[in-house]
């Protein structure tokens, strides 16, 4: 009996430690941690659309530039923005900063997408 009760009572012990050093760490929107906080967003969405241009070297309408429309509130934020393709494998990604309004339009065109191949464009606002 005595044999079960020393691995129990390391159990219980080391499970007591972690929770309680769990508990003591702090989160907020600035640091990564373990724990939850509820996070404020800039803006409940942001728009993100692509242009096209003919193309003589691509063959067809390549992509141009990704402008992205969202709330003033967001302004100065860093995003990222990403061309997918099939399977949604990453086609192009830009990153950069939004506009004092909130917006900005990453520039494609030296990418040379044929824009057949775009099947989604997706972009992250952080900061």
């Amino acid at each position: 009996m005595k044999r079960y009760l020393v691995p129990i009572i390391a159990g219980v012990t080391v499970f007591g430690t972690v929770t309680a050093f769990a508990a003591t760490l702090n989160v907020s929107s600035q640091t990564l941690g373990s724990g939850n906080a509820t996070v404020a967003s800039c803006n409940a969405s942001a728009a993100v659309t692509y242009t096209t241009a003919y193309s003589a070297t691509v063959p067809g309408y390549k992509v141009l530039t990704a402008p992205v429309t969202t709330a003033v509130a967001c302004a100065s934020k860093a995003f990222k923005v990403t061309l997918t393709g099939a399977a949604n494998a990453s086609l192009a990604e830009i990153t950069g900063t939004l506009d004092a309004s909130g917006n900005a339009s990453p520039d494609f065109s030296a990418s040379n997408i044929s824009a057949a191949n775009v099947t989604g464009v997706s972009v992250v606002i952080s900061g």
